[in-house]
């Protein structure tokens, strides 16, 4: 007989007291509630790491099921802390004292209780990393704290929590919770606990709910305001107590495929493939299907083979800023900045045998410098083996940096979705000698077919959508004659002599009249205009900044919020905007619905995260699949409430059969068919575009 899910059928006390021996209140309420709930909204105390332990509790079932906690906690305020509140929540002071209170309340954490508490805060962190877990925090806004006293400052200080199943049903409970060992071996000093669907207790738990939503959405609280816990402090923190993984004390009873911090099983063979080909090859792998916690697992399986030094090579600083944070657990450094210095120090540290195993991350531009070879090599000689792991791989096969192929490395790892270089196939050729073989793929077909063992999706499904247009006349001579240089060039008697550059720069000029075509900003315009003035999430890519200067003008005359993103933006961090970078505020800026629309030329393509991106409306389309495929990739992230992506391409078609225009067609079609044949729409696509197949 299956298993009854929901509240209904769970069984527990109504009251819990700290005098009740033999109860463990997490085994007995905490923890088969949370395994049933879809959502947990919490009200705790002072903002700090021993709130987070204590609202952990039971955690590894909510996160089972890939729910969500909502937590509204206060700040331990003093008259000294400002006098004038709204300036002072809004700087850096108040950002820097709510992390120096959690950092320093975690060193506090001691004895049996704090190894326990800590895996708690771990927990909790993770979840905060992995957007399960969203924080307020409680703050006064009168004009003159010091006019407040010590009772009004201490006034927010709630002990409650209201659970929901996936069938809406709810429990809410009060009680208090101390951080001492003898509250961590009861598990809870109180609580009383409420059914929204027995009768006499609904009164107790409606309350409790609206209370919560006001504290959430920052109505009717008097002299105090709820605002969002500031960016700077959840990157520290993330940063900071983050684990890669969910922490395994705490999921004993928990199957570790089902949590996304688990390895999942085709990830466990991508990692024993490799080491079946000797440790060589690349992870063919989805965007979105987690080849760098793959790559973890592939690191730290060499480790039984003595001291490993591994060099990440990533293609920007922000992508080698997320392999740190992702393998911080193994103590990964990120080589920046005066790197000569800091290898005079790693290989005296190396001489004297302070290294068991050693991970640096570094970009490729830095990465293929004959001088940074050269003492990656020296240092190497420390070491049993030395392990090259080459992220988004592709560019490692460029004339320019082919160097940061260490020919002295014997585990070598490329990682990309598409390892094969557009238009340049000696480079391909220069990735495939090097890393040898496929060795293991899990293609965007796959991935689509994939449930966890909790039935859920790991990439978003979408439908696919291509608009055609055609060249102008200009466009359509100009195009003409580049096609007869290319052709006059690769058919020469003398082509392997050619320069390839040239070809290479022939071909991307001609790609850039299909990409940049005067008659895709009305098609734009036809896009919009159809989702009637509700659009949001919207990632719409251009092919340069003309083009992105029109599309900005349509959306203005339309209404529409929107934000540019080129890459000029620095990715580096600043106070201004709260200790990240330019870029990470515009992007989170989108993340939380403050603008509707992100115009984009490139910089979106590889390694930044913007799950709740729901709509792409793609100018520069190419034959590129590496950049097509990106980019989609972009869009299929999962995100709670996000069940469907929908992908708008503007196509060129010219009205001409000119065997120089039949190159327009080929690369086209070949895009249109990539994205159709794993779209939900599948069947309609090919029906609206079987003339380009000339199937009618």
């Amino acid at each position: 007989m299956s298993k009854q899910s929901g509240f209904e059928f769970l069984e527990f006390d109504q009251t819990y007291d700290p005098g009740v021996a033999g109860v463990d209140v997490v085994e007995n309420f905490y923890s088969p509630v949370l395994r049933e709930a879809v959502q947990y909204d919490r009200a705790a105390g002072y903002f700090s790491s021993r709130v987070f332990a204590s609202v952990a509790r039971g955690i590894a079932g909510i996160v089972e099921k890939r729910g969500k906690i909502r937590l509204v906690t206060s700040h331990a305020f003093t008259p000294s802390d400002t006098k004038n509140l709204q300036d002072y929540f809004a700087d850096d002071e108040f950002a820097s004292k709510l992390f120096s209170e959690f950092e320093d309340s975690y060193s506090h954490l001691g004895d049996v209780a704090g190894a326990i508490a800590k895996d708690h805060v771990a927990a909790m962190c993770w979840m905060l990393r992995e957007g399960l877990l969203e924080i307020k925090i409680i703050v006064p806004i009168g004009a003159d704290l010091t006019a407040l006293s010590p009772a009004e400052i201490d006034k927010f200080h709630p002990k409650f929590g209201i659970l929901t199943d996936e069938f809406g049903q709810k429990i809410a409970f009060s009680g208090s919770v101390n951080e001492t060992e003898s509250a961590w071996n009861r598990n809870i000093e109180n609580i009383d606990i409420y059914r929204e669907w027995v009768e006499g207790q609904a009164g107790y738990v409606a309350p409790k709910i609206r209370r919560f939503e006001n504290y959430w959405n920052n109505e009717n609280l008097g002299g105090w305001a709820c605002i969002d816990l500031p960016s700077a402090v959840k990157d520290k923190i993330v940063s900071a107590f983050a684990p890669e993984d969910f922490p395994t004390s705490l999921s004993a009873n928990v199957d570790p495929t089902s949590l996304p911090g688990g390895l999942r099983p085709y990830q466990l063979e991508a990692v024993e493939s490799w080491k079946r080909l000797g440790r060589r090859g690349f992870l063919e792998m989805a965007t979105g299907t987690g080849k760098t916690r793959t790559a973890k697992h592939c690191i730290q399986s060499c480790y039984e083979l003595g001291k490993i030094l591994t060099l990440v090579v990533v293609p920007y600083k922000h992508i080698g800023d997320q392999w740190v944070t992702e393998l911080a657990e193994i103590g990964a450094r990120l080589i920046e900045g005066d790197w000569k210095s800091e290898f005079s120090e790693l290989l005296l540290d190396a001489d004297m045998g302070r290294f068991e195993n050693l991970t640096l991350v570094v970009v490729k531009n830095t990465a293929s410098k004959p001088d940074f070879v050269s003492r990656i090599e020296e240092l190497s000689s420390s070491f049993n083996h030395t392990l090259l792991v080459g992220d988004e791989v592709h560019w490692l096969g460029a004339t320019a940096f082919q160097a940061a192929l260490l020919p002295f490395a014997d585990f070598r790892l490329g990682l990309s979705a598409t390892p094969e270089r557009y238009f340049d196939e000696e480079g391909t050729g220069v990735l495939y000698r090097y890393f040898g073989e496929t060795a293991y793929s899990f293609d965007i077909t796959r991935a689509l077919a994939y449930k966890t063992p909790a039935g859920e999706a790991i990439l978003t499904p979408y439908e696919y959508h291509p608009r055609f247009v055609s060249l102008s006349e200009d466009e359509m001579t100009e195009y003409r004659l580049l096609s007869k240089k290319i052709a006059s060039i690769m058919g020469s008697s003398e082509s392997k002599r050619i320069d390839s550059d040239q070809l290479e720069a022939l071909l991307i000029k001609r790609s850039n009249i299909s990409k940049s075509a005067s008659a895709k900003i009305p098609a734009l315009r036809e896009v919009l205009l159809q989702f009637s003035g509700n659009l949001t999430q919207c990632l719409i890519y251009c092919s340069d900044f003309n083009q992105m200067e029109s599309a900005g003008e349509v959306l203005s005359e339309l209404g529409i919020d929107a934000q540019r993103i080129t890459g000029r933006e620095s990715a580096s961090k600043s106070a201004k905007y709260g200790n990240i970078s330019e870029r990470q505020h515009i992007i989170d800026n989108f993340a939380k619905g403050n603008l509707d629309v992100l115009l984009a030329i490139d910089c979106l393509d590889e390694g930044v995260d913007i799950p709740s991106a729901r709509v792409g409306i793609i100018l520069a389309s190419s034959g590129n699949a590496k950049e097509f495929i990106q980019r989609r990739g972009r869009l299929m992230r999962t995100f709670p409430g996000k069940q469907l992506a929908q992908i708008f391409d503007i196509c060129v078609l010219p009205n001409d059969n000119d065997e120089l225009i039949k190159s327009i067609r080929d690369v086209e079609l070949k895009r249109i068919e990539e994205f159709a044949k794993d779209a939900i729409n599948e069947l309609q696509v090919l029906d609206e575009t079987a003339f380009l197949r000339g199937e009618e």
